[in-house]
Order: structure tokens, then C-alpha cells, then sequence
């Protein structure tokens, strides 16, 4: 009863953090710790550790991002959205973390006894690498949860977590209207 509790909270609280990522509020940020250290508690009686740390790691990224955009968000005026664009060095590093982390992460997890350790591997990585752009607001984040949240749903289904495959369902959603929203408001800093 506890879990689905942290499921249902892990939604709403989900959905909240949606709509200030957005539009790029900074309130998003203690939101979203909020959110993940349920999702957190979630994963971890379900055995699925990827998840479980990648929640972890969104609650450190979340202090990061606070700085981050507190500091971009200075350098554009009122109404816009701030934008960088990833180097080819960024794009490069991030696909090689994504190839040799993500096979590290797999093989890790089968160690660890995961459930689904393919499905939880790829959605772990994809998620330190699109952390990482949303933090450093690369508008190209959004392209990234899409196929995440998008295998999450999968993953979640195959495990019994219906509410939070719901939650990554509008978080789908969300990516596809964050992505254009950007496009329409975005100044690169």
C-alpha cells in the first residue's frame, strides 16, 4: 500500500515538475527532488537499480541545475527561454556514455539480479545523458526523453508499475511539447 502511495504521489508530483520544466521554471528543480526521492524509494523495492540511481542522480543533477539556470536564465530577457547548443565534443562524449556506459550498466545489472536489465540499462543511461543536457538547457534534451520515457512506459508496464508507466506517458507527451515550445521561445546564451 506504502508503494503505490509513492507510485500515486510520484505522479502528481511528476506532473507538477512537467509543466515548470517547461517552462523553465526554477521551481522545477525542488519539485523534481521531491519526485525522484519517491521514484527512488519505488524502483529500489522493485529491484530495478538502474532506475533506482538514476533517481539519485537526478536528485544530485537537480542542485546542479538550480545553479545552472539561475546563472542562464541572467542572460536572456524576460519571456524567453536560454538556450546553449552542445559542442561536437559534448555530442561525441555523450554517444560514447551512452554505448560503453550503457553496456556496462547492462552487464552490471544482470550481476545485480535486475528484472529487466536491457530495458532498465538503456532507460538508466539515456536518462544521465539527458539530465545532463536538460541541466545544461540544450534543446535537444527533449529529443532524448522521448525515446526514454517512451521504453520507460515498457519497462514500468512489464514490471506492474501502471502509475508510473502513466506518469512517463505524459512525460512523453511533455518532451514533444517542451521540444516545440523551446523551439518558439528559445535564445541561445
Amino acid at each position: 500500500m506504502f508503494l503505490k502511495v509513492l507510485e500515486i504521489f510520484t505522479l502528481i508530483s511528476g506532473l507538477i515538475y512537467v509543466w515548470l520544466q517547461v517552462r523553465q521554471s526554477n521551481w522545477m528543480w525542488p519539485v523534481d527532488i521531491l519526485s525522484c526521492v519517491a521514484a527512488a524509494i519505488t524502483y529500489f523495492a522493485g529491484h530495478l537499480w538502474a532506475n533506482f540511481g538514476l533517481n539519485v542522480y537526478y536528485i544530485l543533477m537537480a542542485f546542479w541545475g538550480m545553479y545552472a539556470w539561475l546563472r542562464d536564465s541572467r542572460k536572456v530577457e524576460e519571456g524567453e527561454l536560454h538556450l546553449n547548443k552542445p559542442t561536437k565534443r559534448i555530442c561525441i562524449i555523450s554517444i560514447l556514455i551512452v554505448l560503453i556506459g550503457g553496456t556496462a550498466l547492462i552487464q552490471t545489472l544482470r550481476i545485480l539480479g535486475d528484472p529487466a536489465p536491457v530495458m532498465d540499462g538503456i532507460v538508466g543511461i539515456l536518462g544521465v545523458v539527458g539530465c545532463w543536457w536538460l541541466a545544461n538547457s540544450y534543446i535537444e534534451n527533449w529529443l532524448i526523453w522521448i525515446v526514454a520515457d517512451s521504453l520507460t512506459i515498457i519497462l514500468c508496464l512489464t514490471q506492474g508499475l501502471y502509475w508510473l508507466a502513466g506518469l512517463s506517458a505524459v512525460y512523453v507527451a511533455a518532451a514533444v511539447w517542451g521540444y516545440r515550445h523551446w523551439l518558439r521561445l528559445g535564445k541561445y546564451v
